[in-house]
């Protein structure tokens, strides 16, 4: 125990003896705050709990004699000193007083009148649900409450947390460990091995500091148990002299490590056995820091928020899903999430808090498609004949995957209520002829349309695969002029852009095909009825809403060629409809994709020579260096 803590105890012991009177002290308890801060200050004690402990003593004289027996608990609370919990009660200690006699053998009434008032232990000792550690009166602050009602946790202190993002009580709670160190299982001395992480408990043979030739000092303390001895060391920490005393006995925690042939264990963390152990002999969180945030310090400020504060969260999830998933309730995953009892307890509550996470996301996606099927949109149709003859137009033939797909679509155009579909398919299953097909029938009632890519390369593919299905059909009427289709890209010209904005304003172009310029705020569309995202995954909510809100309740068909389990469809996208183009067009070559290691750059330049050379004879070679 801290030299200045001790001091606190045998003051407080005192006190008690003048039944609570503040005569322990000249000048009385409130003259003891000042010179105990410095002195706890030189101990090392956390800054945070001194303007705590020296509020408390400040106002003693102000408190009547039940609420001064409580203050003194608090203290000693905060500063973990397990022996002021033993302070008597002040009722039960009047209660005992003896009436002084009288010279003739006979009590003398009234010489002493005991208060007729009941006293009794203040709520705070009985830690039950509705009583806390914490000195909060106001059963009405919440879980959104600052940080700083925590007890030990001031303005300063406060701030320093923000920076880990902690702003409030709910955001400690769920401030979850980066890690976990298990010192759970207890060793003798004479079981340890090299390179294990164990907790034993041992007794202080002898603590010393001694410095080294490199100007630093090495804190020194062998502990032994029946089974051995062991050392423990520590670099330029010389305060820890000041913690541990010869004789006492300890809970050690850490690494076991080699010096010169023995075992010894650097830097451990260590508690008294006495006192509740959260840095050893359990499974240890580890949380992030910041600057001027110790990993002890944390520990225990998210204990005691822990304890406290996770009984007051409400439950949402009903009884009956928690016994068919046979998960915890979230008091208790809270509480096992921070401070496991064992490896068990922790999988159950991050199971429980993962279920969580997923169960709410779900019904966000869930209430986000109602919404979106709440709405109305523009009825699009067209005939079986018209469509037909689109399809015939193409130099192939649609697969059952992609005929399957245009169903889908038309469908949806139909319905009244906006389109929402994820369509996913492989490289080469035909994705964009669908897209085209899909934009071509909104586009025939005069609307318009907008295809979005991540890249400008991408969307320069797209622009010329449109120019082909659109306006070049072999056996109909092509349904577009070569000008109703345009590309804006980021190396757009900007007379050309302005030309563009200008034809999206008046209703003359009909389609734009484009990457993230499509969403600037410069481009207004006169009549949006269709939206197409392709590798929507390359781009946020916000850009893809960016897109549809540039028109009224548009259509929407994200497409991606990245494979989406169907669990992960169900969270992630459960607001979409799902189409899977799960077949190749006959005579596809399937798609090959290779690692080259940076060795084997000659070969990734020969392969790029060769295929440009298919598509134009007339192609030089160059040296790898013009060829970048």
């Amino acid at each position: 125990m801290p030299l200045s803590s001790e001091k606190l105890y045998k003051i407080f012991k005192l006190e008690a003896e003048f039944s609570y009177e503040n005569l322990a002290v000249v000048g009385g308890l409130q003259k003891l705050a000042e010179s105990w801060a410095a002195e706890a200050r030189a101990e090392g004690i956390s800054e945070s709990l001194i303007p705590a402990i020296t509020s408390i003593l400040t106002r003693y004289p102000d408190l009547d004699i039940n609420e001064r027996w409580g203050a003194l608990l608090e203290i000693g609370d905060l500063l973990s000193i397990p022996k002021i919990t033993r302070l008597p009660n002040p009722a039960q200690r009047e209660s005992t007083i003896k009436k002084p006699e009288t010279s003739k053998g006979k009590t003398q009434e009234n010489a002493i009148t005991p208060p007729q008032t009941k006293v009794s232990r203040p709520k705070r000792a009985k830690r039950t649900k509705e009583t806390s550690r914490y000195p909060i009166a106001d059963t009405t602050i919440g879980l959104d409450a600052s940080t700083t009602v925590i007890r030990g946790v001031g303005d300063k202190q406060a701030e320093h947390l923000k920076k880990l993002g902690l702003s409030n009580i709910e955001d400690m709670l769920y401030f979850f460990p980066r890690r976990y160190d298990d010192y759970s299982s207890l060793k003798t001395i004479g079981q340890l091995q090299f390179g294990e992480e164990v907790t034993i408990i041992a007794r202080v043979v002898s603590i010393t500091t001694y410095p080294t030739k490199r100007k630093r000092k090495i804190t020194e303390a062998v502990v032994s148990d029946t089974t051995g001895t062991i050392r423990l060391l520590w670099f330029n920490q010389d305060y820890h002299m000041r913690y541990l005393r010869k004789g006492m006995f300890i809970s050690i925690s850490g690494k076991i490590e080699s010096y010169l042939g023995r075992l010894v264990i650097y830097h451990p963390d260590y508690e008294p056995i006495d006192q509740q152990q959260l840095h050893t002999n359990r499974i240890v969180p580890v949380y992030p820091l910041t600057a001027k945030i110790t990993q002890r310090w944390l520990r225990r400020t998210m204990f005691n928020t822990v304890e406290y504060w996770s009984e007051r969260v409400s439950d949402f999830m009903p009884d009956s899903i928690l016994e068919e998933t046979q998960l915890p309730d979230i008091s208790t995953a809270l509480k096992q999430a921070h401070f496991p009892d064992s490896q068990d307890e922790l999988e159950q509550a991050q199971q429980r808090i993962a279920f969580d996470e997923i169960f709410l996301l779900q019904l966000g996606v869930i209430r986000q498609k109602y919404q979106w099927q709440s709405l109305e949109s523009k009825i699009y149709t067209v005939s079986d004949e018209w469509l037909q003859e689109r399809i015939a137009s193409l130099p192939f033939e649609l697969t059952k995957a992609q005929k399957r797909t245009l169903g889908d679509l038309r469908k949806d155009l139909a319905s009244g209520h906006p389109m929402n579909r994820l369509l996913q398919g492989d490289v080469g299953s035909g994705k964009t002829v669908i897209a085209g097909l899909g934009m071509a029938i909104v586009i025939a009632s005069g609307a318009q349309a907008a295809f979005m890519a991540p890249t400008s390369i991408l969307a320069e593919q797209h622009y010329q695969n449109m120019l082909e299905l659109l306006t070049n059909p072999e056996n109909t009427t092509p349904l577009l002029q070569p000008d109703q289709v345009r590309l804006l890209i980021g190396d757009t010209s900007t007379s050309e852009r302005e030309d563009i904005l200008q034809g999206l304003n008046d209703g003359r172009i009909k389609l734009l095909i484009g990457t993230h310029a499509l969403i600037e705020d410069p481009v207004t569309f006169n009549n949006l009825q269709m939206v197409v995202v392709d590798e929507q995954h390359r781009f946020g909510v916000k850009q893809r809403a960016a897109l549809r809100n540039k028109g009224h309740n548009p259509h929407l068909l994200v497409m991606t060629a990245t494979p989406i389990p169907r669990s992960l469809q169900l969270t992630i996208f459960g607001d979409l409809d799902v189409s899977v183009m799960d077949e190749m067009p006959a005579g596809r070559q399937p798609v090959d994709t290779h690692i080259l290691y940076p060795l084997e750059r000659e070969r990734a330049y020969t392969l790029i020579r060769s295929q440009v050379e298919k598509r134009l004879p007339g192609f030089r070679h160059l040296s790898p260096r013009r060829t970048r």
